[in-house]
């Protein structure tokens, strides 16, 4: 491999002549020794901060209320963060096509600390959500592009390692912020839930700013100012499909964060919601198909060939449903393990460790698996969802009248780790498969914004199923105050009397079961949804001459 001239610190892999106008047709180059450590020590920490700030502000809630004396309006800053991370991330993908992808993850990673260290110094519960609002449109930019940076960063043969080391981090980072939560909130004020991200994103900033060009990942002049101000560059911006998805996407998330706590499922500003939310998808499917049917300069959001393209959806449905048992495991089981065994947050997080190894052990035996023994991606997906499904459904059966914790359960997580691993991690690695190169981060940003939407959805399906469960459980046991205090906080079980406290438990031990097995209809319909990638022969993964993976004709 050659230097290139402008940067002694990145490899040359391809020697063709440069073509702006498709991307397919210019070379790439790599960040190799010090830089490619540096990108990717950038990259982690930055997915960390975003990813932590979707669980951290959970246990650290009571403190920030009674610190605002806002109890009426706590749910909203978690929602007001969850609103705007849901929504930005497929536009962050395409828009990294259009004006280069440090551009916006240089302003996603500032935006995002910045507004943190507002949320810190903030002294009223509105400016907090404002201001969570606005993080969130920072945390979106940095987990989409970190998602589409990665296969652009290392030579395919890199990829599925690089890709292990991404969702370990997010797989750690889920469990990471309610402990991390609970910490600062015991031993310190609450505001360093969000100050920590000031000199993360700073460090984060600093290592991404020196590791790689404006161009990257493209030889040339550094395009920071020539982005911004070309007039066709923002001609190509599809702004009304963009504005759409945006709303149906927010407006779905709202309804389902709301539902059951800030508004009854029945009420109008849920049932609203809802409605518009569909419209609204409505209005972006018949924009983009109309966009992309039409010979003009502005890019759609989401091409229509995407869309009739039955491998990408297969891939994108197989994502969604995954995105269902992952966030309730990762979610749920901890809290299972507090409110029904009796552990603390730390202990709970310690539990947690088969599930949290196994998941990227998975993702790197799936990249093996991919790239030295040539297995079809299909037949991955296919081991990886039936183990999710059978772990999850073990889960599920665990004994509801046994108070202590079950060695077996234990075992069950590591089936269910394997298999999130294995399969969260080859829908990434199969995209290169179904799509040309030009279609590549706007498929990814779609993969983890649906697989994100799936897992809110899942945990909205999962409070709803508890509530009511224990809601209808409790009416003989616990005065109508005592449930409502229940339903607010688990620490209320304390305050119970001994033999209350275990039919308590023994009830929220049903719930969670019947939450899993909920999840499990949904891993058995994720499985069949891979009827829709099957094809003889079986796509493998392969690479060019240039040592790129051979994308569809």
């Amino acid at each position: 491999m050659e230097l290139t001239d402008h940067d002694a610190g990145i490899a040359d892999v391809n020697i063709s002549t440069p073509s702006d106008s498709d991307p397919a047709t210019r070379p790439k180059v790599y960040p190799q020794g010090w830089r490619l450590h540096a990108l990717t020590a950038g990259l982690c920490v930055s997915m960390l901060l975003s990813t932590l700030e979707t669980t951290i502000v959970g246990t650290s809630l009571v403190s920030i209320v009674n610190a605002l004396q806002g109890f009426s309006q706590a749910g909203w800053v978690v929602t007001a963060y969850l609103l705007t991370y849901t929504g930005f991330l497929v536009i962050y993908a395409k828009l990294s096509d259009i004006l280069g992808t440090k551009l916006l993850i240089l302003f996603a990673v500032g935006l995002f600390a910045i507004f943190s260290m507002a949320c810190g110094v903030t002294e009223t519960m509105l400016q907090l959500i404002i201001f969570r609002s606005i993080q969130g449109v920072g945390g979106s930019g940095i987990y989409s592009l970190v998602t589409v940076m990665t296969p652009l960063m290392v030579p395919p043969a890199k990829y599925p390692t690089y890709i292990a080391i991404i969702s370990s981090v997010f797989a750690i980072s889920s469990v990471l912020g309610p402990l991390l939560g609970g910490v600062i909130s015991d031993h310190t004020t609450w505001r360093w839930v969000f100050w920590l991200n000031g000199p993360g994103g700073a460090v984060a900033i600093l290592l991404i700013g020196i590791s790689i060009p404006f161009s990257f990942p493209y030889p040339g002049p550094a395009r920071f100012f020539s982005s911004l101000v070309t007039d066709r560059a923002w001609r190509r911006v599809d702004f009304f499909g963009a504005f759409s998805s945006l709303a149906a996407s927010i407006l779905l998330v709202f309804a389902l964060e709301q539902a059951g706590v800030e508004y009854p499922w029945n009420s109008a500003a849920i049932i609203v919601s809802f409605v518009l939310s569909g419209v609204f998808c409505i209005i972006f499917i018949g924009w983009e198909r109309g966009l992309s049917l039409r010979d003009t300069v502005c890019e759609p959001m989401f091409p229509w060939r995407l869309a009739c393209n039955r491998f990408v959806l297969g891939l994108l449905l197989n994502a969604f449903l995954t995105g269902f048992p992952f966030m309730a495991a990762i979610i749920n089981i901890p809290q299972r393990l507090q409110v029904v065994n009796g552990t603390t947050a730390v202990d709970a997080g310690i539990r947690m460790l088969p599930l949290l190894l196994c998941s990227p052990i998975a993702t790197v035996v799936s990249s093996l698996l991919l790239t030295k023994l040539r297995l079809p991606p299909l037949a991955v997906l296919l081991a990886g969802c039936s183990l999710q499904t059978l772990g999850v459904g073990l889960f599920s059966s665990l004994d509801s009248s046994d108070l202590n914790v079950p060695p077996s359960q234990y075992g069950f997580q590591v089936i269910m780790g394997c298999g999130f691993g294995l399969n969260l991690s080859t829908v990434l690695m199969m995209v290169p498969l179904v799509v040309r190169q030009r279609d590549m981060a706007v498929t990814m940003g779609a993969a983890t914004q649906i697989r994100v939407l799936g897992g809110t959805i899942g945990l909205a399906i999962c409070s709803a199923l508890l509530s009511n469960h224990v809601t209808r459980q409790t009416s003989g046991l616990l005065t109508p105050e005592q449930q409502s205090a229940l339903l607010q906080s688990f620490q209320t079980i304390r305050g119970l009397s001994p033999e209350l406290q275990v039919k308590i438990r023994e009830v929220y031990a049903v719930g969670y079961s019947q939450q899993m097995r909920v999840m499990l209809y949904f891993c058995i319909v994720s499985l069949v949804s891979l009827s829709l990638l099957f094809e003889w022969p079986p796509r493998r993964l392969r690479t060019t001459e240039d040592g790129e993976i051979a994308t569809p004709d």
